[in-house]
């Protein structure tokens, strides 16, 4: 899924400092980002406090805007997928079950017992109490003690009576790769085979919602083409955005009754998966994804267009995150980290 970065291109990313846009060398005894790094996800706590988490349990912190960087020990080797805050209080979800916390906005950590050891993609808190995360197998799992325990469970897909009783067999136990709750009672998740659920109960119950998506105007008739969506960005209570397969953005602005897949104005079509997107208050929007796919549309706009970070990205981009409008990261592989003080108008790479 992650395509392979020339070497020539590689080499040249690494004489860049530590977000600075001027070529410098990082003594290597300095260096806390590798080549060989993979980050999955990035917190943006405060205009200049982020917590990066990503491949053999690494877990870094800066408080400088990117400046210099810190390893957190995690405790684990086991790779780091999603990050979660409020407040200094943090919460990172992982490979075979492991969930994190830190009280101390991300200096320490310690683990917190899943009771299960699936993979979990993705973890979200409405507050300090209040949690949930969704990984492999279906896996749903929330707390209400701030992850002390928690409670697993499964999110079952529904299939209609007619339904293909191969078709069932294969998409039953979908992966849910994300979540994302307004309040302690409204929340969605979404997943493979383009699930996209939504509980008003706090995930005692769930409804299917993505079945507006498979018609004529998507040119999708069957259950199995809609794309695995990877994201979802909930705006408000009427509106969210989901982001997957094919470089698919699908929103709702009527909480769920209905999804359109959103305009792309492009020179070339996008064909590889969009992970993850943000959305901040005046609806600026960006989508990050393999290939180096960065797409971003502009408060009033109507379609989405490539983004223009002044510098080539040759790797997958996992992870983007603002903690206002100006103040954002982007993630992803081959230690890629860059930082924007601007809303997004320059990015500085960093090296740490």
């Amino acid at each position: 899924m992650f395509p392979r970065m020339p070497l020539v291109a590689a080499l040249s990313l690494l004489v860049l400092g530590a977000c600075h846009q001027e070529f410098e060398n990082v003594p290597l005894a300095q260096q806390k980002i590798y080549f060989s790094d993979k980050f999955f996800d990035v917190k943006a706590i405060g205009p200049d406090h982020a917590v990066i988490v990503g491949y053999g349990g690494k877990i870094l912190e800066t408080s400088d805007g990117g400046v210099t960087f810190e390893r957190r020990e995690s405790g684990t080797d086991l790779a780091l997928y999603k990050v979660a805050a409020v407040g200094q209080d943090l919460w990172v979800s992982g490979q075979e079950g492991t969930i994190l916390h830190s009280g101390d906005g991300g200096k320490t950590w310690q683990k917190q017992q899943a009771g299960t050891n699936v993979y979990l993609f993705s973890i979200f808190f409405v507050d300090q109490s209040r949690g949930f995360a969704v990984g492999d197998k279906s896996a749903f799992l929330q707390t209400s003690d701030g992850g002390k325990t928690w409670q697993a469970a499964k999110i079952a897909p529904t299939f209609d009576n007619n339904a293909d009783p191969d078709l069932a067999l294969a998409m039953q136990d979908p992966v849910l790769y994300d979540v994302h709750f307004l309040d302690a009672q409204n929340g969605w998740v979404v997943g493979e085979f383009g699930r996209i659920y939504k509980t008003e109960d706090g995930g005692q119950s769930w409804k299917e919602t993505q079945n507006s998506l498979m018609s004529a105007e998507t040119g999708i008739v069957d259950p199995m083409d809609i794309p695995t969506f990877f994201g979802i960005d909930v705006v408000s209570p009427q509106e969210a955005v989901v982001t997957g397969l094919e470089g698919r953005i699908a929103r709702t602005t009527d909480a769920g009754a209905t999804w359109r897949f959103d305009a792309m104005e492009l020179q070339y079509p996008i064909v590889d998966p969009l992970y993850e997107s943000w959305v901040g208050p005046d609806g600026t929007s960006w989508a990050v994804g393999a290939a180096g796919e960065i797409v971003s549309r502009v408060s009033g706009a109507t379609s989405w267009k490539r983004a223009d970070l002044g510098m080539p990205i040759y790797t997958w981009i996992r992870s983007i995150d603002f903690s206002d409008p100006q103040n954002g990261w982007l993630v992803g592989g081959y230690g890629t980290v860059l930082h924007t003080a601007d809303g997004g108008k320059s990015w500085k790479l960093c090296l740490g």
